[in-house]
């Protein structure tokens, strides 16, 4: 039988193992307190605006619309239908875009700020490719490559968040790079667990949450 030892990880390598598996310590802190206040009940309403806001950040940090989804979990086109039908997020999204661009924390093509890195990091350790986890943050697969053999630091993260990959069976179930949602019904202006297929804003079908907060 043809036994294959694995090497050793390196200080550098349990530090970057620290570091991803930490990437939703602040969803699951929320989270927990939210369940504090509401007994348990979840509150969809409460989670989407928290979510918004993290779709705000992100884009203050310099994000495009791709990352600001992935960084709020949820798809882009669901981000892209919550400011077609509320014109004060739509306002604040532009805003925070303009902040960013005012701030100079716009970063160049082969360039990541910590935010950026943040989305690419989770986006390959949910089974994302090279080239398209670098494209979702606005860089070349080359400049990717490239940044890995200057930052050792970059290389283990990068190697710490494909060792967190959930197995392959479970990575077929989705395409590449798609994360996983629940449909939620928006009624009146609120939003609720899903029961008969309904319409929300604007006529769109359910809406779509990913589920975790």
């Amino acid at each position: 039988m043809d036994e294959r030892l694995e090497a050793p990880l390196s200080r550098l390598d349990l530090w970057a193992d620290e570091v991803v598996a930490g990437l939703d310590a602040d969803e699951d802190i929320d989270r927990s307190l939210r369940r504090a206040l509401r007994g348990g009940k979840p509150d969809l309403r409460e989670e989407n605006a928290a979510r918004r806001a993290d779709a705000l950040r992100a884009a203050a940090l310099g994000l495009n619309p791709a990352a600001c989804a992935m960084a709020a979990g949820v798809s882009e086109r669901l981000l892209l239908n919550w400011q077609r039908g509320d014109d004060a997020f739509a306002a604040a999204m532009t805003a925070a875009r303009e902040m960013a661009r005012t701030d100079d924390v716009a970063r160049p093509a082969d360039a990541l700020n910590p935010a950026a890195l943040r989305v690419l990091l989770s986006a390959l350790r949910g089974g994302a490719l090279h080239a398209p986890a670098a494209a979702l943050v606005g860089m070349s697969g080359r400049a990717l490559y490239r940044l890995r053999r200057e930052s050792p630091e970059i290389a283990a993260l990068v190697a710490a968040a494909r060792r967190a990959r959930p197995k392959k069976a479970d990575r077929r179930r989705g395409a590449k790079c798609e994360q996983r949602y629940r449909l939620v019904r928006v009624e009146d202006g609120a939003v609720s667990p899903s029961g008969p297929a309904g319409h929300g804003p604007e006529g769109e079908r359910p809406e779509a949450v990913r589920g975790g907060r």
